[in-house]
């Protein structure tokens, strides 16, 4: 028969072990967030009673799913976690991470069109840069930032700057992110060639590093230049592997694009659209998160489809005003 103590002692044993597969499993999920951010989340969400863990353990589980959310596209549980994360602003471990928090702050600022704070979160995450890695990751974040006001060669600079110091630095995973997003200015401004030479070096980039959020997106803008300049084959090539990275990885912004680039390509092939078809490709443009991506949709993709876009008037700039982003808005850690 157990003693007293003896309880007590396989009571403390069991909560020790407990707490050990937690860390093991958030460490798994850290782990995973450059290579598979979609697993990252997969490993978080199955971890059992999040209000029970220690302050650290959650303060843990939410930035490793705040990572995790940008590359899959998922902003509600991006904001969902910055709220937890905020209310613990005096925690060794928010400062230890406040680059990441206010980068990533401004990432969801800048997608949500409150434009003017992203501006602002993004510069105090700047300010608290420690190392030049921090320091290029933030610069390519105000370049976007940049692009979505419309100040293109703002942004031309920014990135180009940027890439100079990535190359220096040998930051491969920064300059695919860099030649992405070069390409897409350069799709904006009408030059397809230029667009598909840097569509591939990301390309290039990301397989080499095996990031597999960025393969899809460099992959899918890719296949958007082959649409465009009738490149059959290539299409066909890249589509398939880039649709099974994207069925397996939950970005619903990608796989609408990529449904509205392969009925593209069946519909220039000879394939009239079925009533059904135009209804969905109607649902995935309103799914698309950026409305330059619908914009360069409508001019390229939609002629001779006799389907109707709706038109979507410019958002109209707001302010954010959570109580807690004051503390970013002074940026006085």
């Amino acid at each position: 028969m157990r003693t007293a103590a003896q309880f007590i002692l396989l009571g403390l044993l069991s909560t020790s072990v407990v707490a050990t597969s937690i860390d093991d499993t958030l460490k798994e999920a850290e782990d995973y967030l450059r290579v598979d951010p979609s697993r990252s989340l997969k490993l978080l969400h199955d971890i059992p009673k999040l209000h029970s863990l220690t302050d650290v353990q959650q303060l843990r589980w939410h930035i490793a799913a705040m990572r995790a959310s940008v590359p899959t596209g998922d902003m509600k549980q991006l904001i969902d976690s910055l709220e937890v994360i905020f209310h613990h602003q005096k925690h060794p471990y928010f400062m230890d991470k406040l680059v990441s928090i206010t980068s990533a702050t401004g990432i969801w600022l800048r997608k949500n069109h409150y434009i003017h704070d992203a501006q602002t979160s993004l510069e105090c995450s700047y300010k608290h840069a420690i190392n030049d890695r921090q320091k290029l990751t933030i610069t390519n974040s105000l370049a976007l930032l940049a692009r979505q006001l419309d100040e293109l060669e703002k942004a031309k600079a920014l990135y180009a700057k940027a890439k100079q110091l990535a190359r220096i630095a040998d930051r491969k995973n920064l300059l695919a992110i860099i030649e992405n997003n070069q390409g897409m200015i350069a799709l904006e401004e009408g030059n397809i060639g230029q667009a598909e030479l840097h569509f591939r070096a990301a390309l290039a980039g990301y397989q080499n590093i095996d990031k597999r959020s960025g393969q899809i997106s460099a992959g899918v803008n890719l296949l958007f230049v082959f649409v465009i300049q009738q490149q059959w084959v290539n299409f066909q090539r890249l589509y398939s592997p880039t649709e099974t990275l994207a069925l397996a990885f939950p970005n619903t912004a990608k796989q609408a694009l990529l449904l509205w680039l392969n009925t593209r390509f069946k519909h220039m092939h000879g394939e009239p659209l079925t009533r059904g078809e135009k209804a969905q490709l109607i649902e995935a443009f309103e799914q698309l998160d950026d409305d330059r991506i619908r914009a360069l949709v409508s001019s390229h993709l939609t002629a001779g489809m006799d389907i109707s876009i709706p038109i979507k008037s410019k958002p109209k700039a707001k302010r954010f005003n959570r109580p807690w982003f004051e503390k970013v808005t002074r940026c006085d850690w």
